[in-house]
């Protein structure tokens, strides 16, 4: 065989340290208020510490719905939750949404991310 027990192999894979990422969870949410995946949760993970985040959420034609936040500090790591509602706490439609996250620290790093999620509900 082609084992190689005790040495890295070629499915071997090095945790990235110094890696940023922005996860969703869960990428269909329903913010109907039923307990179950009402909220979505916008994971920001960061290396190092002194990042601000800012988090717009447009919807499928571009159009900006909600700013999540402003410059908010997140240290090395922070959860941004998203309750479906537009900046007029209005409910947001059923679709699909592009959430923007853009990142920089005092250094002059910026970062930016894009993660899509939906918005799911009950047919009527």
């Amino acid at each position: 065989g082609f084992a190689t027990p005790g040495y890295q192999n070629s499915q071997f894979m090095l945790s990235p340290e110094g890696s940023d990422e922005v996860m969703i969870t869960p990428e269909i949410f329903s913010p109907d208020g039923d307990g179950f995946n009402d909220i979505l949760a916008i994971s920001c993970n960061f290396a190092e510490p002194g990042y601000s985040v800012t988090i717009r959420i447009f919807d499928s034609n571009g159009r900006e719905v909600r700013l999540l936040a402003r410059n908010e500090p997140a240290g090395t790591g922070n959860v941004f939750n998203w309750d479906g509602t537009t900046e007029k706490r209005e409910k947001a439609a059923i679709g699909i949404y592009i959430i923007h996250v853009e990142v920089f620290n005092l250094s002059g790093k910026v970062k930016q991310f894009k993660k899509t999620a939906v918005l799911g509900g009950k047919l009527k």
